[in-house]
Formats: C-alpha cells, structure tokens, sequence
C-alpha cells in the first residue's frame, strides 16, 4: 500500500508540474492571439493570419498535454 501511495504522490506532482507549466503556455498564447487579432484589425491581415494560427496550435498543444497528464494520473490512481 505504501509503494503504491508514493507512485501516486509522484504521478500527481508531475501533473501538478505540466498544469503549472501549461498555465504559463496558455497566458503567452493569449498575448499571441490578442497580438494577432490586433494586426487584423489594423490591416495586416497576412501576419495577424499567421500568430492566429501559432495560438491555435498552441491551445491544441496546452489542452492534449493537460489531457495526457490527467489520463496518467487516472492510471496510478487505479
């Protein structure tokens, strides 16, 4: 029972460890995407194009890292 507490106890401080980290991700992606709906708006519609499409790709990113650190702590949890 005790082996099995300490692999849990580790498997939630590495979710505990890529939550944190994607929560960092997901306010620079943020900064991105509002960078890239401002040069929209302003008229370069080619470039603001382009950081939409990085912020997209990263909030797929955040949200299947975020998805797989749960599954895996669903795992031990078992």
């Amino acid at each position: 029972m005790k082996a099995e507490k300490k692999e849990y106890n580790v498997a939630k401080q590495e979710y505990l460890e890529i939550t944190r980290r994607n929560r960092k991700i997901a306010k620079i992606d943020m900064l991105i995407l509002g960078t890239g709906l401002l040069l929209k708006y302003v008229g370069e519609a080619d470039i603001g194009k382009h950081f939409m499409w990085l912020g997209f790709i990263i909030i797929v990113y955040v949200f299947g890292s975020n998805m797989m650190a749960k599954s895996e702590l669903r795992k031990t949890q078992l």
